[in-house]
């Protein structure tokens, strides 16, 4: 990790710039949305952590960000969540997967969490906006700028 840090008039801004903390540097994914997901839920455990929290309402920690050739899984010893890139995902992957106990099916496209090709999966699923997550983290995060971030835009319009 290093800092950077910039001197204002009024006082001192110091960025803090995370290094790659993904297992390794090399991407997995050539598409490149699906690539910045991967690295958001690898870099940022609070998404993980609020992702959870939709489907469950409950708070899990130690989640593990695993890329699969169709969907991304979040998971632990308690809890399974695959976010699903394409309908491939049914017919490649979720024979691997449908016996886990706790296991959730999520898009962030609306269309493809409606497709018909899903309809034979124990689970259905479910769309989250992604506006819903960054409100969820938002919403359970301790960081002291994203509380300040949040609370400037809900003065809008006072």
């Amino acid at each position: 990790m290093f800092y950077v840090s910039h001197l204002l008039s009024i006082g001192t801004i110091t960025f803090e710039i995370k290094l790659n903390t993904m297992e390794n540097n090399q991407w997995f994914y050539s598409d490149f949305n699906r690539q910045l997901h991967y690295m958001l839920f690898c870099e940022q455990p609070e998404f993980c952590i609020a992702l959870a929290y939709l489907l469950t309402f409950k708070e899990y920690q130690n989640l593990k960000v695993t890329p699969h050739k169709f969907s991304i899984e979040i998971s632990n010893e308690d809890i399974h969540i695959f976010i699903i890139h394409t309908v491939f995902f049914q017919q490649q992957e979720y024979e691997n997967v449908k016996q886990l106990k706790n296991v959730h099916f999520v898009s962030f496209n609306n269309q493809l969490a409606e497709m018909h090709e899903f309809n034979e999966m124990k689970s259905e699923v479910k769309f989250i906006s992604k506006m819903m997550l960054t409100s969820t983290v938002e919403a359970l995060t301790e960081n002291i700028l994203i509380n300040a971030i949040t609370q400037f835009k809900e003065t809008d319009g006072l």
